[in-house]
């Protein structure tokens, strides 16, 4: 069993373990080795990770099946905080024979929507702005308020019949039908201090002044620096995950495309077909993609790697559905969206930073930029990975009583200043 010490950066207050079917409560706070919980943009509940080491034999006494509740209680009594957060065990990832006094389990733990969602299927009519039926999912099916940051999308009302599926598979489609005027997606998820459910769109998070004052900075040196924010703002750990292929990002179309529509009913083309990913991201100089680049003279917003023939079939006055826009130029903003999502994945990084900066009360990394140093040796800093990123996914990590948050982060430009960092432009006649 873990007995956690004073001197552990966190602790775990109670950690409730229940079967109420059976009227079984138990508090397994002193087994857990290990927690690790998960936010990412790209989903709207929490996850995790917990491994325990059972020596009185009380999880296999229980005949634990997948579907046991957890009220998870962690404090950090140096910054006056408390973690609260209820879960369901979904499964037992691991068991693994110690010896003979034991075993160690590893479960996979999920809000209860997660567990819902698997419940459900959903056929239903929905009629409203993205926003809209987002939220009327999130009440209806899963008691859950959504938070709605920043601006609003810019489609209009439409309706949507959902054929029997998950209702975050509703969420989801609804989503990727969204944008704000110049194409930036939304995303939908979930943080651990919030109970409401986050919508943002990636333009307010980019055009967002980072959240540090103090850039996060890769230091071995700092880590011995007796200023103590200078320990808290060091980054423990980097890697770059990127993928860094243009190749590839072409043929996702994440660089340049041509999106062609017809609308059957007026007999109309839109004008403004062609969309390079460099007009979109105004990152002047400092783009991650090379704008001068040629290949047999031509620069690449001269070839079209990736074509796209939509039709639409509606006038001015119908009423629009899931595929319909009123503009027709607007269309275009379908494959805008998907290319910046596709781009996130370019430059990418992991780092790891002490996790007692998540116990400050209005601090949520995920959604949201973050400024990060790089020193490459004197007073200069590497121009490429120096700067803003945005925050996909953060693991936090609660083991041998340290707590960290390793970070997946991208970034959309070159820049080290968050001044010429990216700032939608678009197509000035849409």
């Amino acid at each position: 069993m873990s007995q956690v010490s004073s001197e552990s950066e966190y602790q775990f207050q109670s950690v409730i373990l229940s079967i109420p079917e059976k009227d079984i409560e138990i508090d397994i706070s002193q087994t857990i080795m290990e927690l690790t919980l998960f936010e990412s943009v790209n989903i709207p509940y929490i996850t995790g990770n917990m491994v325990c080491v059972d020596t009185q034999f009380a999880f296999e006494e229980l005949r634990m099946n997948g579907t046991e509740r957890l009220k998870l209680s962690i404090v950090a009594s140096e910054y006056d905080y408390t973690f609260e957060k209820n879960f369901i065990i979904t499964r037992t990832i691991g068991k693994t024979k110690m010896n003979e006094s034991g075993y160690g389990y590893n479960f996979y733990i999920a809000e209860e929507i997660f567990f819902l969602d698997v419940l459900k299927k959903v056929s239903n009519a929905y009629q409203g702005t993205p926003s809209q039926i987002i939220q009327s999912v999130l009440s209806s099916e899963f008691d859950k308020e959504l938070d709605l940051i920043g601006k609003p999308s810019a489609q209009s009302a439409f309706t949507y019949i959902s054929p029997f599926i998950s209702p975050l598979t509703v969420i989801e489609t609804i989503r990727k039908r969204t944008s704000d005027r110049n194409g930036y997606p939304f995303f939908v998820y979930a943080t651990l201090k919030e109970d409401s459910v986050r919508m943002k769109c990636l333009s307010d998070m980019i055009e967002t002044d980072p959240i540090n004052r103090i850039p996060f900075t890769f230091s071995n040196a700092q880590n011995y620096n007796p200023d103590r924010k200078k320990q808290l703002t060091n980054i423990e750990f980097m890697k770059d995950i990127g993928t860094n292929d243009t190749v590839e990002m072409l043929m996702k179309g994440a660089v340049q495309n041509q999106y062609n529509v017809l609308n059957l009913s007026t007999n109309r083309r839109n004008k403004n077909n062609r969309f390079n990913i460099t007009e979109v991201i105004d990152a002047k100089d400092d783009s991650i993609y090379n704008k001068d680049l040629k290949i047999r003279e031509k620069t690449l917003d001269q070839y079209d790697p990736n074509v796209i023939y939509r039709i639409a079939n509606h006038t001015t006055i119908d009423e629009l559905g899931y595929h319909d826009e009123r503009d027709l130029e607007m269309h275009m903003n379908k494959m805008k969206s998907s290319s910046l999502h596709t781009a996130l994945d370019k430059k990418k990084i992991n780092i790891v930073l002490p996790g007692v900066l998540n116990f400050y009360e209005d601090t949520v990394f995920v959604g949201e930029q973050i400024m990060i140093n790089l020193p490459r040796g004197g007073n200069d800093l590497d121009k490429v990975t120096s700067g803003p990123f945005v925050v996909l996914e953060v693991k936090h990590k609660f083991s041998e009583n340290k707590y960290s948050q390793a970070m997946t982060c991208s970034k959309l430009t070159n820049s080290t200043d968050k001044t010429l960092a990216v700032g939608p432009t678009g197509y000035t006649n849409i």
